[in-house]
């Protein structure tokens, strides 16, 4: 199979399967656990960032960032993203860990993902809380005012380091078995 073909391909099929689990949303409960937020949150954020860091390992950053910035569009028309001014600062914080893993990765495996899940919450907490919010806040009234931010604040700060972790093992447990089946 020809190079082009091969990224295309697999890309592709990264992108389907990073939808694919980001379509779980209609099948898992909502659960809400104080303190930690929506469990689905944990399942699909976990599945997508191990998508990515596939993803930056399989196809490099270039598909990688396809991926980053195609996934935050699906969760904004499936409505878990609320609003649409945030896809463009989940991309980037998915950017962050594609571009870390896949700069990375040779040097220091576990390194590239240390690197890639600071990177994603730092990317993620900061233009979330210092940029975004200061715009979407302006335009909230009634209890919404005060609860969204607290809510996204929540959402972007730690979890983000969670999800990013258990991808980053789900990823070490899969890699290798990629390796087996791209070398037949």
């Amino acid at each position: 199979m020809k190079k082009t073909t091969r990224w295309i391909t697999r890309t592709a099929i990264l992108l389907a399967l990073t939808l694919a689990f980001q379509s779980l949303r209609a099948i898992i409960p909502k659960v809400t656990v104080p303190g930690m937020g929506d469990l689905d949150q944990y399942i699909i954020g976990s599945l997508v960032n191990a998508c990515l860091i596939i993803a930056a390992i399989t196809v490099g950053a270039g598909g990688g960032i396809v991926i980053s910035i195609l996934a935050p569009v699906i969760a904004l028309l499936q409505g878990e993203i609320a609003f649409p001014i945030l896809v463009p600062f989940v991309s980037l914080g998915n950017a962050a860990i594609v571009i870390c893993v896949a700069l990375l990765y040779e040097k220091n495996k576990i390194g590239s993902f240390a690197a890639g899940i600071i990177a994603k919450f730092l990317c993620l907490y900061i233009t979330i809380v210092y940029v975004a919010l200061p715009l979407i806040v302006p335009q909230l009234q009634g209890p919404k005012a005060q609860l969204v931010p607290k809510m996204l604040s929540f959402k972007f700060s730690w979890p983000q380091l969670v999800t990013a972790t258990i991808g980053s093992i789900i990823a070490s447990a899969v890699l290798p078995l990629l390796d087996k089946a791209f070398s037949r």
